[in-house]
């Protein structure tokens, strides 16, 4: 799967993926879902990508098969067993990535945060980092459907007086 990495493998992918778009009577915008994992040489390489591919933008972040900084012991984690991580571990690495892709690139295409929003303040740290949307999934379940409402309140309340 490190293919999925590499630039000229993703941008072959890619014209295939938008040269049938195009075809199509209604294109349909195609984003980009990057690793968390990705280096600022691979962030780099990850805007060059969006821009020479045309792509409507990027989901920043993924999940992370990394087990590093968990507060779960060694034991425990083994158990559990492989998989993608999610959630507030992630939360650093995305803010971190979404700020990076969107100063470096001169906040040249939309970019979806995802990762560690559970409360109306992480949604508004994405976008105060530079995401134009936020997507929820870890928070969503374990904060309930409630979740929305309390961050669409607090951002219009937060904006609207800005």
């Amino acid at each position: 799967m490190h293919e999925l990495q590499d630039k000229d493998f993703l941008l072959e992918i890619i014209g295939k993926i938008q040269n049938e778009n195009r075809r199509k009577p209604k294109p349909k915008p195609v984003l980009l879902k990057i690793s968390p994992d990705l280096n600022n040489h691979q962030l780099d390489e990850v805007i060059e990508i969006v821009k020479e591919s045309k792509l409507s933008g990027v989901i920043a972040i993924n999940t992370t098969v990394s087990r590093d900084g968990l507060q779960t012991g060694n034991d425990k984690v083994k158990k559990i067993g492989r998989g993608g991580l999610s959630g507030l571990p992630l939360k650093q690495r995305a803010l971190k990535t979404i700020r990076y892709l969107s100063e470096k690139s001169g906040q040249a295409f939309p970019i979806i945060g995802v990762g560690g929003i559970f409360t109306p303040g992480d949604a508004k740290a994405m976008l105060e980092a530079g995401a134009d949307l936020i997507q929820i999934y870890t928070g969503f379940i374990y904060e309930g459907p409630l979740v929305v409402k309390k961050i669409n309140k607090y951002l219009e309340k937060t904006y609207k007086s800005a």
